[in-house]
């Protein structure tokens, strides 16, 4: 016992010097542009910010770098598209898709806004909120269990489909462990479900196995070399409500060493992270581990610089491992990824993305039929004014399916007569507005030497 107090005292105190604690990882979002959740606020500059001359200029930076930094960041977005589906079905839906299941309209696919608090050493609490409404929301959400079956219809996933993210925390200032509990995006797969976030406007066959969002509560630690260990305990595989009532648990292993400045002519940091984690536990009634669903999800990615990044995600699953073999079934599927920048402006710049991927379901475990799933994507976009981005992308889908899996003019049931194959073209319009706000507390002083 005569341990545990200086134990506490360690932990809890403020380092010395102080410096801000890293964000746990999350799900890959391949963004160039848009801010990323562990982005780091702006310093404040002095309210009267004098005239840089040689002599005043080192002097001014010091009084800048002892402005309190702001600690609060608001986001909102509104992301619309047009798609056109070669297949032309009559309920205009995208088979499979969440990010983007209404073709052949006009579709408000997602709107919506985030309020956020990064754990810093003077403040080391998280908060994050955001609300989100379209028609991608109500394609993520639509297998959401009822509870107390439809009587329940209204309530349950009616109202918590809305939620995007809804957490709160603490990070211990000296070790950096960070414990957080709420409705969160999930770590696993390449991809943001904003889609603004993402090199392509659409999202792969893989992002749309693995969970968007993750409801329940999480513990992430940073460790020596750049590595940082996480584990979860969730209700389920993408779901606000109890499947039952046990949880399931994640385990996550990131590894980001140091970035390295590129030399002169290019600009940026030559960077990596590579990610894997594992999921278990029951996904039905059955609570026996023979009946458990195992997910094991790896990716990465690596930037040669601020203007070219590659990406890769490859995902193997097995839901009943302990059930014979007709009683199983698995899961594997990825993508490759590759972004550039191709114009680059005072007011716009131009990216270029393409991905091929492929996706095997030989039991239906996630799509429906026994199939493989093979794509590929292009898409240009315009970047204006930060907050802007307008897109154009062609997508190309070929099914396997002894009858076809997408829909196309009248055939929209899974009885009929299917596509295996579509083109689709999209026309996008997403724009953003994101600000840091709020005055945060200065750290606590170095001690005098």
């Amino acid at each position: 016992m005569a341990l545990v107090a200086p134990l506490l005292v360690w932990l809890l105190a403020p380092p010395q010097p102080p410096e801000d604690s890293a964000a746990p990882s999350e799900r890959l979002s391949v963004a160039p542009a848009p801010p990323s959740d562990a982005a780091e606020p702006p310093e404040d500059p002095p309210q009267d910010p004098p005239q840089l001359t040689p002599d005043s200029a080192p002097k001014a930076s010091a009084q800048s770098k002892r402005q309190p930094r702001r600690t609060w960041q608001a986001e909102l977005f509104v992301d619309v598209a047009y798609v056109f589906n070669s297949n032309l079905p009559q309920n205009h839906v995208y088979r499979g898709m969440y990010t983007n299941p209404r073709t052949n309209e006009l579709a408000v696919h997602n709107v919506g806004g985030f309020v956020r608090h990064q754990p810093s050493a003077a403040e080391p609490w998280i908060f994050e909120i955001g609300l989100h409404a379209g028609a991608a929301v109500d394609a993520l959400t639509a297998a959401e269990p009822i509870p107390g079956g439809e009587d329940g219809k209204f309530a349950g996933s009616e109202v918590f489909k809305h939620i995007a993210r809804a957490n709160v925390g603490f990070a211990l200032p000296r070790a950096k462990t960070q414990f957080a509990a709420g409705v969160f995006e999930s770590p696993m797969g390449v991809g943001s479900f904003w889609t603004f976030h993402n090199w392509n406007y659409t999202t792969s066959w893989e992002s749309n196995v693995v969970p968007y969002y993750l409801a329940g509560m999480k513990i992430a630690q940073p460790l020596p070399g750049n590595v940082e260990l996480a584990g979860w305990l969730v209700n389920g595989f993408q779901t606000y409500a109890d499947l039952n009532p046990v949880p399931s648990g994640l385990v996550t292993l990131t590894w980001a060493p140091q970035a390295r400045p590129v030399p002169a002519p290019r600009t940026g940091d030559t960077a990596l992270t590579l990610s894997t984690q594992v999921y278990f536990g029951p996904e039905s009634q059955r609570l026996g581990p023979d009946d458990w669903l195992v997910y094991w999800d790896t990716w990465a990615i690596y930037d040669f610089d601020d203007h070219f990044s590659l990406a890769a995600v490859w995902d193997f699953s097995v839901d009943r491992p302990g059930r014979v073999h007709n009683l199983q079934s698995m899961y594997t599927g990825g993508a490759l990824f590759a972004r550039g920048t191709v114009y680059e402006g005072k007011h716009a710049e131009l990216d270029l993305a393409v991905r091929p991927e492929a996706s095997w379901d030989p039991d239906g475990r996630f799509f429906g039929v026994e199939q493989w799933l093979i794509s590929a994507t292009a898409t240009a976009s315009l970047r204006l004014y930060d907050h802007l981005l307008l897109r154009t992308e062609y997508r190309y889908d070929h099914s396997t399916a002894a009858d076809g899996f997408f829909y196309q003019r009248e055939f929209t049931s899974d009885d009929d007569q299917l596509a295996g194959q579509q083109h689709t073209v999209f026309l996008s319009l997403t724009a953003w507005w994101d600000f840091w706000f709020g005055t945060g507390r200065k750290p606590a002083r170095e001690p005098q030497r």
